[in-house]
């Protein structure tokens, strides 16, 4: 039985002559493949049945290109069913595509294009393809922090009642042009999130590309100008990367590809998602000392955990003071200073491990908002405190400030 989780179900309704000529040319491409004419038996062509998967067949091609499971009898009674003299062939998106990427094409549009000569079929097919099954109801630009440090957009086409979406990545070029880069995904719903898989064209094989996730909300999506998650993928030097996604709704198509064609993107996206990635470096690591370029600093990052209280002194007579622990099994940062919380934290080994970063942004009952704090690394080594350091951020008050630090570690 055909497991079709994967699978998208929507349906495409094909005219007789436009089926026939698809047919046509995956049996042309099938020939050519495999330097050989077609098997006498059509269950050996279409791979079900009685036949031998050791010789070439459509399923066995299908699921290489796809890396999924592929019904030959399936596409066989597609076939059976334009020989009786249907006007008309209904047939899943997912195996649609599977022909259409055998052959060369990204989808049916561009088929129509290189391949229907007669316009009056063509004109007929591409009414058909307006109707219910295929209607496109939403527009957006994907925005994202990718490659060389840049905001990437993407066109994105969402269609069969949020069950479908195609995506064009545009990528501008310094002398003015743009590369586009083009996925088809597949929408699955779970309570408030969006889950979305998409795969690409590589070597004539559609193969995963990567998901995003998207929060929403328990409103029709179509409802929300705005729709922010996370996406994980390969980027165009087949790195691993994850990070933030922003997508922006626009009324129209037209609407939605000139804004992709502008290379800046709006103020109020970049701040929002400006180095919001992460980024395999594409080295396998083999040893713990090589995971990044920070792992032999690791022996002074595990120094770090203690009960500290620092003196900032920035003015004259103008001193405060911030107490905290970082724990030594979770490296969780608490706030010992009664009325003060710690909103955003980061402490880090930078400096080839010479140097000591605390980054604090604080709430509450605190002289100090934002700091950025800095003491040589050696100080962790030494029993005696308190250690020296330096200092910037803002005060309550909104004041910029330096100075100098004691530090006292326990």
């Amino acid at each position: 039985m055909e497991n079709n989780k994967k699978h998208d179900l929507t349906t495409i309704k094909f005219t007789a002559t436009c089926f026939d000529s698809l047919m046509k040319e995956v049996m042309f491409q099938f020939q050519e493949k495999h330097n050989q004419a077609l098997p006498k038996k059509v269950a050996q062509i279409f791979g079900f049945g009685n036949y031998n998967p050791d010789k070439p067949n459509l399923k066995q091609d299908f699921e290489k290109q796809s890396s999924d499971f592929v019904n030959g009898k399936y596409l066989y009674d597609k076939k059976r069913l334009l020989e009786k003299g249907s006007l008309q062939i209904k047939i899943t998106h997912y195996y649609s595509q599977l022909m259409l990427n055998y052959i060369g094409y990204q989808d049916i549009y561009s088929f129509l294009d290189a391949d229907i000569l007669e316009e009056s079929d063509k004109q007929k097919q591409l009414d058909w393809l307006s109707n219910k099954d295929t209607t496109e109801n939403g527009y957006y630009l994907s925005y994202h922090f990718g490659e060389n440090k840049e905001v990437i957009k993407g066109q994105v086409e969402i269609y069969n009642n949020w069950k479908n979406v195609n995506y064009k990545y545009i990528y501008h070029q310094d002398d003015g042009s743009y590369k586009e880069f083009n996925y088809q995904g597949f929408i699955s719903r779970r309570a408030d999130i969006l889950h979305i898989k998409t795969k690409t064209l590589m070597d004539n094989k559609l193969v995963d590309s990567g998901e995003d996730i998207l929060y929403a909300g328990h409103m029709d999506p179509n409802s929300n100008p705005y729709l922010i998650g996370t996406y994980t993928a390969f980027d165009i030097y087949n790195r691993v990367i994850a990070g933030k996604l922003i997508f922006e709704k626009y009324h129209s198509k037209e609407e939605m590809i000139k804004a992709s064609l502008e290379r800046r993107a709006p103020s109020y996206i970049i701040q929002e998602i400006r180095n919001q990635v992460i980024m395999n470096r594409g080295k396998v690591p083999n040893s713990a000392f090589e995971i990044s370029s920070r792992s032999p600093f690791v022996s002074t990052y595990d120094k770090l955990a203690g009960v500290y209280q620092i003196v900032f002194d920035y003015a004259e007579d103008e001193k405060a003071s911030l107490g905290f622990s970082i724990d030594p099994t979770t490296f969780k940062i608490k706030s010992t200073t009664d009325g003060c919380i710690f909103q955003k934290d980061e402490f880090e080994i930078i400096q080839n491990g010479s140097v000591v970063h605390f980054s604090f942004q604080l709430m509450g009952l605190s002289k100090m908002m934002n700091v950025e704090i800095f003491f040589k690394s050696f100080f962790l080594n030494e029993n005696s405190s308190p250690y020296d350091g330096i200092f910037s951020g803002m005060d309550h008050e909104g004041k910029l400030i330096h100075g100098k630090v004691k530090i006292s570690k326990s």
